[in-house]
């Protein structure tokens, strides 16, 4: 009685949490991208001369921000004037396309998954069996969450819901996958599935799709553009990794969980002990990218990411391919070396107050050394470039000796 309480109460939350999020806008950015019903303006994201353009300006009306070549329209001058009235339009609009046959839909379709794979896992199909209740019902859930979500998505027909859906995916995905580590049933097979859905979702969601999502936090914080709540989750799941890690990074973003995969390709791998080389470099992205940003051009644009997880052809969808590719020889080359967030996530990380630690029962064989990829796991290594990709725990031979623990 106490569990269907408990599982009531989950849909209820869920289903609040997509109501108050919306209204919403397509764009993954505020760019018009995403099959965006209004191309240029967006509610979720609204600059700070609040005239509805996404022009990232405080009055000029023009943006350098978007795709490389892309221009947007000069503001009305009586913009002012109309910001509201688009702003309820936009709402309107959001409201239709989540219609409550849909949400019925996903809550229906999200109940018999979480069902359907909870007693799959339970009897080991597919080669992941968890034999404690609550860690199964905790990574069906995870699962099922991220299937309903995209299916949802895809049945509304646009990208008016693709933001908010992912904001929901990744804030629960967050927590969900600290917990399943805490509770020592994480492993590389399930490490692998989670990096299958969440690269899906991105292809899905098209939002957000990390690390173009900083350019809005950085403008956010110069007062150039607006405060939204998608800012405001972003920056959450950022400040969340000093107390649970990087399992945002391992598990949720989408740019992450594709160089994960294109990883396991069995080729011989680019091995470079001096890891600060890499921090180094991204430290300088970093700086490079929030001077950019203060001049209203956005460096990451030209990484291709968008272009790569919307599949549309352009000249930059070359750089994201080759980035993938390099991901086939070097771990995460794009969150090691390209990624600002990773500066944030990497600092937060090394102090977190959950991670994976050794035990007394660690027996000195050094075979998770051997495995880490990152070179993270040495009892004197600093562990802020640690992604918790399991290899370590799996490869360990003693069960006990590493755990996610505080």
């Amino acid at each position: 009685m106490q569990f269907t309480k408990k599982l009531r109460r989950g849909f209820a939350t869920l289903l609040l949490s997509a109501g108050l999020a919306y209204p919403a806008c397509a764009a993954i950015c505020p760019r018009g991208h995403s099959g965006c019903p209004s191309p240029g303006r967006c509610f979720l994201f609204t600059d700070a001369d609040g005239n509805s353009l996404c022009d990232y300006t405080a009055g000029s009306g023009s943006s350098s921000f978007g795709s490389p070549g892309e221009s947007q329209p000069a503001t009305p001058a009586n913009s002012l004037d109309t910001s509201t009235a688009h702003v309820q339009s936009t709402a309107g609009s959001g409201l239709d396309s989540l219609s409550i046959s849909v949400i019925i839909t996903g809550a229906v379709l999200f109940a018999l998954l979480s069902i359907v794979i909870y007693l799959g896992i339970r009897k080991g199909t597919g080669g992941i069996k968890i034999d404690r209740r609550v860690p199964a019902l905790t990574l069906s859930t995870l699962v099922a969450l991220g299937i309903s979500l995209m299916a949802m998505s895809i049945l509304t027909g646009s990208g008016t819901s693709g933001m908010v859906f992912a904001l929901i995916y990744i804030t629960a995905g967050t927590l969900l996958t600290s917990y399943l580590w805490y509770a020592g049933v994480m492993t590389r097979r399930i490490t692998l599935a989670l990096a299958a859905e969440s690269t899906l979702a991105g292809f899905v969601f098209l939002a957000p799709v990390m690390p173009l999502e900083f350019i809005g936090i950085v403008n956010s914080i110069t007062a150039a553009s607006s405060v939204t709540p998608a800012i405001i989750i972003l920056c959450a799941v950022i400040a969340i990794t000093f107390i649970i890690g990087r399992t945002f990074c391992g598990h949720l973003c989408p740019v992450g969980s594709l160089q994960e995969l294109a990883y396991e390709v069995p080729v011989k791998k680019i091995d470079i002990r001096r890891i600060t080389i890499f921090e180094t470099i991204r430290l300088g992205v970093f700086a490079a990218t929030i001077i950019a940003a203060v001049y209203l051009v956005d460096l990451m644009a030209y990484t291709g990411l968008f272009e790569l997880f919307s599949l549309s052809l352009s000249a930059v969808l070359i750089v994201a391919a080759g980035l993938i590719l390099l991901s086939v020889f070097l771990y995460r080359p794009v969150c090691r070396i390209l990624c600002p967030f990773g500066v944030l996530f990497s600092l937060l990380g090394g102090f977190s107050l959950f991670r994976l630690r050794r035990s007394e029962s660690c027996i000195g064989c050094k075979k998770c050394e051997k495995a880490c990829p990152v070179h993270a796991a040495g009892a004197d290594d600093p562990k802020r470039e640690c992604y918790l990709c399991g290899r370590c725990t799996d490869n360990c031979p003693v069960e006990t000796a590493i755990s996610y623990r505080r």
